[in-house]
């Protein structure tokens, strides 16, 4: 039941269309935050809007529920547990450990987050949508596992 909500919610974000207003975006330089409240997901630009508001990588799992933005400038967010969670934390440089792959990791008021994007295809689990990447998301020692793009 909570995928389906979860799945719902992605089609909202999808269809909403509206970008993020720049000005209320908090860079990492002046504070990164980690929260356990939902965030609206139509605060969240859609696959469409997404490059102009800033994101270039974006990344989506299943059970439970994530989505994963990696803005060009200042940070990445996550939101998992199918919204009900939503952590920010700032864009640090990337490394990469092996050939095909890249990974992030960052700190955020006690909180971790380590992303590894692979070069590896992918299949969303449900929407059987595909994708170049495969995603692992490591928050708090919790490991996430889904798909992902450039956008």
């Amino acid at each position: 039941m909570r995928a389906l909500v979860f799945g719902v919610m992605l089609a909202a974000l999808a269809a909403c269309g509206q970008p993020q207003d720049s000005a209320t975006v908090t860079t990492a330089a002046t504070t990164a935050t980690a929260t356990t409240a939902a965030t609206d997901p139509s605060e969240r630009p859609s696959w469409e809007n997404a490059r102009a508001a800033g994101v270039d990588f974006r990344a989506i799992g299943q059970e439970p529920g994530w989505l994963l933005d990696i803005y060009t400038q200042n940070r990445i967010v996550l939101q998992y547990d199918y919204g009900e969670h939503t952590a920010e934390f700032p864009l640090v440089p990337a490394t990469n450990p092996q050939e095909g792959a890249t990974r992030y990791e960052a700190n955020a008021d006690g909180h971790t987050l380590a992303v590894t994007i692979r070069r590896f295809p992918c299949q969303d689990a449900m929407s059987g949508e595909n994708y170049p990447a495969t995603v692992e998301v490591i928050i708090d020692g919790r490991t996430l596992q889904g798909c992902g793009r450039s956008v």
